[in-house]
């Protein structure tokens, strides 16, 4: 089936007006009150790249910038076009028969046309970037991930590369990677609140389509969130071993937070607007929608020739090399979430990122069997 694509110029003016409007929006609403000021702009540099800019001054309103590459909106779109191309082909639906033995639903949510699922996809993505570097800003990252007082306030966090040549180590590896949870949780949240007004309320939807549209957008953003996570950094994935370096964590890790939060809070979105969450369809779907992303950028894309299940979701207490990392985060995430609470500009509490107790649990358990098992007997 053929697909009405858009020029690169398009892309960018569809860009530009989206995410202008949604500016606009925060500022009225989060900014303006303080005396605040959010600013969108956007960069002609080459790269899949985006960053966030605070100018805030401790106890001030908030001053903030967000830049995005056109390079990043124009490769978004088409990342959206080649997925939804790819995962529609004949014969890609005959593979996955044999891939996805979990499930049965299609591969894009057959209430959109093949277009909307472009469209939509694309929207998706870019909103997520952008909420992303906002969940930086709100959070004022840059002063959180000072190594004391004495330091100066990193003012701008990057997407890509954000470690430079050399990659970060230590406590400012590990502060950048929880950080970078941290706005991941964000964006996924405002992206939810976001389709939640768009699909859930208004003339878009209809008593006999229920939450169905909505379901089917929460799916789309599962989709991109797995080809954004794999696009930064040009695809490299950094070791989810301890000592933990570099600045952002591997793709995979964040898509075992980012879906279930996605399909955790997505069933929230929908009980409290009347309609009937199916748990286990959000679950199946999401997980499906982030799989088939890290199929499309692996092997479609990349080439990857490995055991390909190692990409798709799992659960975070069914991946034990993720445990000690994990308890490294999940220490320091507590260490640091009160001076995040207190800066944090605005957001519903939904958004702030959270290890659950059954996880903590889990990892208490294996460490206290590790520690015995290393104990000499008595």
């Amino acid at each position: 089936m053929m697909i009405t694509t858009l020029t690169d110029p398009e892309i960018y003016e569809l860009a530009h007006t989206v995410l202008s409007q949604i500016t606009d929006e925060i500022n009225d609403e989060h900014y303006a009150p303080s005396g605040g000021l959010l600013s969108l702009s956007w960069s002609t540099a080459p790269g899949f790249n985006a960053w966030a800019e605070s100018d805030t001054i401790e106890g001030g309103p908030p001053q903030h910038k967000i830049v995005l590459h056109y390079e990043l909106a124009r490769l978004l779109y088409r990342d959206a076009e080649g997925f939804c191309k790819f995962v529609s082909e004949k014969h890609t639906q005959e593979w996955l028969k044999d891939v996805f033995k979990y499930t049965t639903y299609p591969n894009l949510p057959e209430i959109f046309t093949l277009e909307d699922c472009v469209r939509n996809m694309f929207f998706a993505s870019l909103t997520w970037v952008y909420f992303h570097e906002l969940g930086h800003l709100a959070q004022e990252h840059g002063f959180v991930r000072k190594a004391s007082r004495s330091d100066p306030v990193q003012r701008i966090i990057q997407e890509l590369d954000a470690s430079g040549a050399s990659p970060l180590t230590g406590r400012a590896a590990e502060i950048s990677h929880v950080t970078e949870l941290a706005a991941d949780f964000e964006a996924t949240t405002h992206c939810l609140i976001e389709m939640a007004r768009q699909f859930l309320q208004g003339p878009l939807v209809s008593d006999e389509e229920g939450a169905d549209l909505f379901v089917a957008g929460v799916y789309l953003l599962a989709c991109s969130m797995s080809c954004i996570f794999y696009r930064f950094n040009n695809g490299r994935c950094i070791s989810s071993k301890l000592p933990i370096v570099g600045s952002h964590p591997h793709p995979v890790y964040r898509l075992e937070i980012n879906v279930p939060h996605a399909y955790e809070f997505a069933e929230m979105i929908i009980n409290g607007a009347s309609f009937k969450a199916d748990r286990r369809e959000l679950v199946i779907k999401t997980k499906q929608a982030a799989d088939l992303g890290a199929l499309y950028h692996n092997y479609f894309m990349n080439g990857w020739n490995s055991d390909y299940t190692n990409l798709f979701v799992k659960g975070l207490p069914q991946r034990p090399e993720f445990r000690a990392y994990s308890q490294r985060l999940i220490d320091l995430w507590d260490e640091i979430l009160p001076e995040i609470v207190d800066r944090r500009h605005f957001g519903t509490q939904f958004g702030l990122l959270r290890f659950t107790t059954q996880y903590r649990e889990i990892l208490e358990m294996h460490k206290a069997i590790e520690s015995n098992s290393s104990s000499p007997e008595t």
